[in-house]
Order: structure tokens, then sequence, then C-alpha cells
């Protein structure tokens, strides 16, 4: 070895510590923002009705309908009506999506270990932990997709057994059944999440056969039809559960995706290329080209160039021939055969595991890259080619692609000065999140009112005899959960009707709407003009109201004598 391949060598740990100290700054800046950042993602409408509405969901009257929104978030759900009589489900609630996202990153990280070796664990744990603000609007509440992870993670876990085991030659009928059988549950719970539907089913089906394909080894059949078998009986037991959730009339609005025209193609690589940087932390589109919009440029063009990384080196994983460690190890067992007696014997069986173990490395680096890639192309391909990618700023569609990406980053880093380079770009990401995450603070990820506010709603209401409210989408689920549901302001919308307000289409129970005999209630108006959908004035079908107090920044409650519900169209 010359002397400057020694120091690439040498100086590779210090990169190596200087990466992971990147990502465990990034835990330690997560756990001094947790309180308020917990306080900022449910102030968003979206977030805090996936927990008002399991809180409120016990005892519901016949025939009422819980409508969970776009998507069947049916995991969360569950989770969340199990504990929800626990003393401090709240707390439980908050901090749970924050554990499995962290979770389902350091299971992917593990996974990356496994197959690519530790500097690729290293820089897929450090990116992943190094969260922006997209993602952390994703990762770390109910309902936003961020299982999605933790399930490719277990997927990924499993198949790499499957192969490995396969490989030696000892994957067994009880083997298998013992590890599909608790996977099939866990998938098939996920797979009611239609995202998942496209992240894993397809990696799922189609790398071991891809494997397969490149070697031609009788092994990768007996993975195939494992990975079959979990997708099949998954995606049955989805089915199931979806029925059951159904037929118990909690339910999801429809979500269509179409294909885009194909002079819509180019826009959504356009939408493609900002979403993934927006995910990064480095949406520097439209930007001035100044001050900390420089360091924002430089997280996007690490993104981009960590993508471009990873699709070249799995371009070239594709069209390099297979089979060359196995016949490596063969040559060094023919080799090891020349030698007689007893130490030629030792020296036999020593070669030949060090084959057998260079050969499991093979088959587990072949199946984690197939898995992988699948993926990545497949969420990539589905976002740019659909209707999905009419949004250029909500990355919970490329989740997948994102933590594909992370996982594959060691792929691309299979020499000193490539492995050298990884782990400096990573070090810097990790830095460049930390100065995002410091300087701006904790942003609020919706519109609704504070704690402050909340406070002062709940005080007029209570005061007044009022515990049940009405307002728009974007404030009702904020002020429900600011004040531990002691006020429960249900979302009405306009609508072309004499009374002009509705009840929400989405995100609602529907015996929230049910007169109440006997009840005081209460609307709340915001003329504020960043809150979509606001109401700014009551309508005069509702009649006199009791009181009315202006809580401030635009917000007015006004307290009826009877229940408007009664009076929506």
């Amino acid at each position: 070895m010359g002397a400057a391949s020694a120091g690439r060598v040498r100086v590779l740990p210090a990169l190596a510590w200087l990466a992971a100290l990147a990502g465990l700054a990034n835990l330690v800046v997560l756990a001094a923002q947790a309180a308020s950042l917990v306080h900022s993602l449910y102030l968003n409408a979206d977030n805090a009705s996936a927990l008002v509405m399991p809180a409120l969901a016990g005892h519901l009257p016949a025939g009422a309908v819980v409508n969970l929104g776009n998507h069947a978030w049916y995991e969360p759900w569950w989770f969340m009506r199990a504990t929800a009589g626990l003393p401090g489900y709240r707390q439980l609630w908050e901090a749970a999506p924050i554990v499995g996202g962290l979770l389902g990153s350091a299971a992917v990280a593990a996974c990356a270990w496994w197959a690519l070796g530790r500097v690729a664990g290293l820089a897929c744990a450090a990116v992943l932990f190094a969260a922006s603000e997209a993602q952390r609007w994703i990762l770390y509440v109910p309902e936003s997709h961020g299982l999605v992870v933790l399930h490719l993670a277990a997927l990924c876990a499993a198949l790499l057994f499957a192969a490995e085991r396969s490989h030696a030659g000892r994957l067994s009928r009880g083997a298998s059944v013992a590890v599909a059988a608790p996977l099939v549950l866990f998938t098939g719970a996920g797979l009611t999440d239609q995202l998942l539907l496209a992240s894993a089913l397809p990696a799922l089906v189609l790398a071991p056969a891809l494997c397969w394909w490149r070697t031609r080894a009788d092994s990768w059949r007996s993975v195939s039809a494992f990975s079959l078998a979990v997708a099949v009986l998954s995606a049955l037991l989805a089915l199931l559960l979806t029925h059951v959730m159904q037929d118990r009339n909690v339910v999801h609005a429809p979500f269509p995706v179409d294909f885009v025209g194909s002079e819509s193609i180019f826009a959504g690589i356009q939408n493609l290329i900002a979403t993934l940087c927006s995910l990064g932390g480095g949406d520097f589109f439209g930007a001035p080209a100044s001050g900390a919009n420089l360091l924002t440029f430089l997280a996007g063009a690490l993104t981009l160039l960590a993508l471009a990384a990873v699709l070249a080196a799995l371009w070239r994983w594709l069209r390099a021939p297979a089979g060359e460690t196995r016949g490596a190890a063969g040559e060094t067992g023919g080799a090891a055969g020349e030698t007689g007696g007893p130490a030629g014997a030792s020296g036999r069986a020593s070669r030949v595991e060090r084959g057998s173990a260079r050969e499991r490395a093979a088959v587990r680096r072949d199946l984690f890259v197939a898995f992988w890639g699948l993926v990545l192309v497949v969420v990539l391909a589905v976002f740019a080619l659909t209707s999905v990618s009419g949004s250029t700023t909500d990355g919970r569609y490329l989740l997948g692609a994102w933590a594909a990406t992370a996982a594959l980053l060691g792929a691309a880093a299979q020499t000193p000065v490539a492995r050298a380079a990884l782990l400096t770009g990573v070090a810097l990401f990790g830095v460049l999140n930390i100065h995002a995450q410091l300087s701006s603070g904790v942003t609020p990820a919706g519109v609704g009112p504070g704690q402050r506010l909340a406070g002062a709603i709940e005080r007029f209401a209570s005061a007044e005899g009022a515990s049940v409210g009405y307002a728009s989408y974007w404030d009702s689920a904020p002020v429900s959960w600011e004040t531990r549901l002691h006020v429960k302001l249900y979302p009405v919308g306009a609508c072309a009707t004499p009374a002009g307000l509705c009840p929400y289409f989405n995100n609602q129970i529907s015996s929230w709407y049910r007169p109440r005999a006997g009840v005081r209630s209460f609307l709340l108006t915001d003329s504020r003009p960043t809150v979509p959908g606001a109401i700014a004035a009551p309508p005069a079908s509702f009649g006199k109201p009791l009181a009315v107090d202006d809580v401030g920044e635009g917000l007015t409650v006004y307290v009826y004598g009877h229940d408007v519900a009664a009076d929506l169209g």
C-alpha cells in the first residue's frame, strides 16, 4: 500500500467520527426542541385532527361515521383507540410518532450496516437523523405516512434474513413461517395506507426475482416464493382489515391517482426535484442568492448529488456481471485442496469458511441494492408520472425514496476516496441541518390559534356555558387539542345553501353535527388572511348571539342559546 493510500485509509476513521457526531448532534437538537416542536406540529389542523378524532370516538351513537380524510391511517387509529383510556394518553400520542420515526430511521441504517458495511450504515443513520423541517412535519405526526419508513425497514430485514438462510440451505419451512407470520401481520396493517402499496409491494416481489435474473442461483427461488407469499397474504389482510373498518363506519375519502398528460411530464420532473430538495432542507428555488440561502442551496445541491450518485451506482450494479464472488470463493477452496495433512485440512476449512462469508455478504449486498433500488425508482416514477406530483412542497409521497437514497449511499462509495467523500458530505449535510434548525428555530406547522388564544376562547366560552362550538377547519382541531378537549370545536365550511355553512367534508365524525337539545354553542370566526376557508362572520340564520367576545388577532367568539348544528346546511 502506498503512502497516499495509507493516508486515505487513516483519515477514514476521523471522518466517520465526524459524520457520527453530526448525526448525534441532530438528535440532541431534536431533543432540545421536542416540546416546541410538538406544540408547533399540532397547530396544523390535519395533525391535530388525528389526535382529536380518536380522543372523541368513544361511545359513538349508532350510525355515526368516522371520516379519516384522504387516506386510511388505520394503524395510528388502532394504537390511539387502544390507549385512549390511559392517564397520560396525550403525551403518549404526541411522543409515539417521534419514537416511530426515529425507530424507522435506525432500522434502515441497521440494514445498511448489515448489508453494505459500517460506513454505509453510519452514513445512512446520519442522513436520516438529520431530519429537515419538512421531514419533521411528516415523520413525527400520526397520520402523515411516517410509518412507511419503519415498514420498509422491516421488509428489508426479513428479506435479508431469508436470502442468507436460503443461500446457506437453512431456509426451512418452520423458519419461513416464523418470520413470515409477524411480518404479514405488520405489513398487512401497513398496507391499509395506499402509499405503502407503491413504496413496498413492487420492491418486495421483484427484488429477489431481479437477483435471480442476475445470478440464476437456485437459492433465489425460495426467497422469491417467500416474498411473494408475504406480499399476497399481506395484501389480502389489508383488504380484510379495510373491509372490517369500513363495516364499522371508519372510512376515508377517495384519493384518486391519475397519470399526467404527456405535456405535463416535464412539470412533474420539476416538482420531483423541488420536493426532494425540500425534504433535504435545500428548497432554494426562487430565493435570493445571498446570505443563509447559500447554505440552503448547498443542502439542496448535496441532496441532488446524492441522488445522482445513487442512481449511477444502481446502473453500474445492474450492468456488472454477477457471480464473481462465488467464483473467487470456489478458486480459494480449490487451492486449499492442494495442501495435504491436518494443517492443510484446517487451512482448507478456514478458507472455505471465509469464502462462505464472502458469498453471504454478496447475497445480502445484492438483495439490499435490488430492494432499495426498486423502492427508489418506483416511488420516483409514480410521483413524476401521476397526479401526485401536483404539489411541490408536500414531500410525504417521496418519503420512501428519501429513505432509499440514504440506504444506498454506501453502494455509491466503494473506494477509499469515495468513502471519504461520502463521509465528508454526510457530515456537512448534518451540520447544515443543525444550522437551519437552530437559526430559524421551530416554526409553526400550521395556522391554528396558539395556547394563549385557545385559552382565551376556552375561558369566554366556558363562562358563557358553551362547551361545544364550530369553526373553520384550520382553527377547530388545534383549539380543541390546545384546550385539552375542554372545548370541543368542530369544523364547518362555506357551502351553497341558504345557511351558508355546512359540516366539513373531511376529518370529522358525523355525530358531531347532530343537534343537541338544551345546550349553548358558539361560533369562532377568523378574519386572518392567512387562514384558508376562514369564516369571517356568522351567518344570519344562526340568529342573534347571547354574547360576543373579540379574543384577539382577528378571532371572535359568538355564543348562542342553542346548538347551531341545527342551522347548518
